[in-house]
């Protein structure tokens, strides 16, 4: 399954929105789809290879032209047997608290 979270534009870009302002309510909920994902041994990339072909892809999909596509999120089952924790850095070495 492929997941596209869209987000409406309905006017020209907003006078003193950023894009971090106007893409900020649509992330987290993305990213929290592929954690719930996780969680139930489903598998999801997170890409934008897409949006080279934005347009097609709206056209394809009957989307109206306010709708901004924000990512492609690959969705499937994982079959293999190399599933498992992600390695992370310790903590202490990518948390920093009042100085870098």
């Amino acid at each position: 399954m492929h997941v596209i979270p869209c987000i409406r534009l309905d006017t020209p870009w907003p006078p003193g929105e950023t894009q971090a302002g106007l893409w900020g309510s649509l992330l987290p909920a993305a990213w929290s789809y592929m954690l719930a994902c996780r969680a139930r041994g489903l598998g999801t990339a997170w890409t934008t290879l897409h949006l080279v072909y934005e347009q097609q892809v709206a056209e394809l999909l009957g989307l109206p032209g306010d709708i901004r596509k924000g990512a492609l999120i690959p969705t499937a089952y994982y079959t293999g047997q190399t599933f498992r924790t992600a390695s992370r850095r310790p903590l202490e070495q990518v948390l920093h608290v009042n100085h870098w």
